[in-house]
């Protein structure tokens, strides 16, 4: 079979082979030998926003087709074929159903391993192979699905991949491609044995300025190709071998009788890599050594993909300025972050959107320190030093056994500013630590928060330094704003000051005041065995002529009374100062739906939660262990309890 393909333009859809229906000639007998008809797929165009791609099959003398039934012969082609339209003769086969094969029965099992592409954007070597499979006629038919469909049956045909490479400006030629999986996802050929491996060898390929164009025929069966499954798709230039990976974000099909397409870039090719060593993937995370290899990170990040890194060293990030890794909706860039124990030093950001060190964080951080951080911005944005988000919605992040020490500063009057996020949605921390200046002129402000913005939770964590905003500020977090959020085993030394609704673990945990009262409400958040330590917490005189709000707590500032509240402990000579003297901290039962909290002085807004004093000479570390925090997390052997 000939084969001829013409491309117009660069596409990344891929392409159905179809066939349109036509007349044909009955087949004549001769003696025991018979006539058939047999039809390829058209031409098929797909038109859109000037894209035009034309994929063409012909037939060629010597072809032959198989035909199995309750016997099975084999046909010839006679002279006088059209490009579309040929006759093959053969003896006729008996039975009800039928498999019809192309060019032979050995299609069953052909072998797609020993591609060679002569030439860049060159397409002699492809191959055209199809089965009609339990069909009711075999004496003219078309390969096509339409057909098959309308006679009982169904087809099998040969897909083809394409790749379009860019490649760095100094590869100038190519003698193999290849796209390989970790697992065995492809297949071999047109039988049942997987593969992990789509191999392309190439000759006299010279590349038309730094583009790549290779073609390969593939299976008649369609590889399905697993959510997050990583490819690595590499390139033998005769010099050096260039390799670059993606992964797919939702599963994938090699369709066959398709043409399916890849294309990438430049700029992301392994060979001369920026890192210390790594590939990017999970089993090999990229390495970085050095603040140059960290400066690549934002622009090896892909959408809808998950990439891998680990520090190999301590880093000092002075004199950096620093752009967040994940700023650009929709903040689909996955990233795992391996801190390995190690520092990042002196780590200075004032970005307008996010300022951070991650600003989306889609994915996971863990086993890192920020030291002598300084975060400002001067815009109505999110901000921490971690993150200005810790997950979206839909794309969750995590944060585990991160600690971080320096400033962060908004003057822009944004709600949600903390010393490791300024809103956490769909977002966890756990085993880590802020101890940090955070300063605020907007609302929700928290020494490790600001406020949930989706449904988040906090466990095994400590925050120390000073937090100061307009409203609803706390030692953990500014609030819970959104039902059935937690905070578990968290304690606070840090200085709190605001003008109302402060609290030593949250400011204001109410819904945000949607859904009613704190005395109606039911947001059923969770502030369970927190330890309010804090070396103060002060309400400061609001401007002239405002309404003073009593709202102060020294767990809570301000609590839906059907929250779940359980064992917190306050500090025995806790430093608290409110508007009046009839609000002081006392001690207070615990808290569920069934068993509303107990307010002393109750007012429009006075629903504070106290907790229950410590002994006189507890100290953190022994209130702790009688709550029953884990010493397999916690390490008790000082007063002030570290995490392991």
């Amino acid at each position: 079979m000939n084969k001829s393909i013409y491309i117009r333009a660069l596409s990344l859809l891929a392409t159905v082979f179809s066939c349109n229906k036509a007349e044909v000639v009955r087949p004549e007998e001769t003696g025991d030998l018979v006539t058939i008809s047999a039809i390829l797929p058209e031409d098929i165009d797909v038109k859109g926003a000037g894209i035009k791609s034309t994929l063409s099959w012909t037939w060629s003398a010597n072809d032959e087709i198989v035909v199995i039934g309750e016997t099975t012969e084999v046909f010839k082609i006679k002279d006088g074929f059209t490009p579309k339209k040929a006759e093959f003769v053969g003896k006729a086969v008996t039975g009800k159903t039928f498999t019809i094969l192309y060019p032979g029965e050995s299609a069953k099992t052909t072998d797609w391993t020993g591609q060679v592409q002569k030439g860049n954007d060159n397409l002699d070597h492809l191959r055209y192979e199809a089965a009609l499979e339990g069909v009711d006629d075999y004496t003219t038919f078309s390969f096509s699905n339409d057909w098959a469909e309308a006679h009982g049956g169904n087809i099998r045909q040969t897909g083809v991949l394409k790749l379009v490479l860019s490649l760095p400006a100094e590869a100038t030629s190519a003698i193999a491609a290849s796209v390989s999986a970790e697992e065995p996802v492809f297949y071999s050929g047109n039988g049942e044995e997987l593969t992990d491996q789509i191999t392309l060898q190439m000759q006299d390929v010279t590349l038309d300025g730094d583009q790549l164009i290779a073609w390969a025929t593939t299976s008649w069966n369609e590889a399905a190709i697993p959510a997050g499954t990583i490819l690595t798709i590499s390139v033998n230039t005769g010099a050096k071998v260039l390799s670059q990976e993606i992964v797919f974000a939702k599963e994938t099909v090699l369709k066959s009788g398709m043409v399916n397409s890849i294309t990438l870039g430049a700029k992301d090719w392994e060979e001369g890599s920026h890192y210390a060593s790594g590939k990017g993937t999970a089993e090999k995370p990229w390495v970085i050594e050095t603040v140059e290899q960290l400066l690549f990170v934002r622009e090896d990040l892909l959408s809808g993909a998950t990439r891998y890194f680990k520090l190999g060293a301590d880093i000092d990030m002075k004199d950096v300025e620093w752009v967040p890794l994940n700023l650009d909706d929709p903040f689909d860039k996955c990233i795992d972050f391996n801190g390995n124990g190690h520092t990042i030093s002196n780590f200075t950001c004032n970005s307008p959107s996010y300022s951070s060190f991650f600003g989306v964080l889609y994915g996971s951080v863990y086993d890192l320190n920020f030291v002598n951080a300084t975060i400002t911005t001067g815009k109505k944005s999110a901000c921490g030093i971690v993150g200005g988000y810790c997950g979206t919605t839909g794309k969750p992040g995590t944060c585990r056994n991160v600690h971080a020490s320096g400033t962060v500063t908004s003057a822009g009057g944004v709600n949600g500013v903390g010393g490791l996020f300024g809103r956490l949605n769909e977002g966890t921390v756990e085993r880590s630590s802020a101890d940090c200046a955070v300063t605020s002129n907007g609302n929700y402000a928290g020494g490790l928060f600001g406020y949930d913005a989706g449904v988040s939770h906090v466990s095994d964590c400590w925050t120390a330094g000073s937090v100061e905003g307009n409203q609803r500020i706390g030692g953990i977090c500014g609030g819970l704003i959104q039902a059935t959020s937690s905070i578990k085993r968290c304690y606070s030394t840090a200085s709190v000051t605001c003008a109302f609704a402060i609290g030593g673990i949250a400011g204001h945990c109410n819904l945000d005041q949607k859904g009613g009262g704190p005395d109606v409400s039911d947001p059923q958040n969770v502030v369970e065995k927190c330890i309010a330590w804090n070396s103060s917490i002060k309400t400061r005189t609001l401007t002239p002529g405002a309404t003073d709000h009593y709202s102060g707590g020294a767990v809570i500032g301000f609590t839906s009374i059907r929250n779940y509240l359980t064992d917190c402990i306050r500090k025995a000579d806790l430093n608290f100062s409110d508007y009046t003297d009839i609000n002081i901290p006392y001690d207070q039962e615990n808290a569920d739906p069934s068993t509303p909290l107990f307010i002393a002085v109750t007012g429009p807004y006075n629903y504070p939660y106290h907790g229950k004093a410590a002994a006189a000479d507890a100290t953190i570390s022994s209130v702790a262990q009688a709550l029953g925090w884990s010493a397999e997390i916690w390490d008790f052997s000082e007063d002030t309890p570290k995490l392991k």
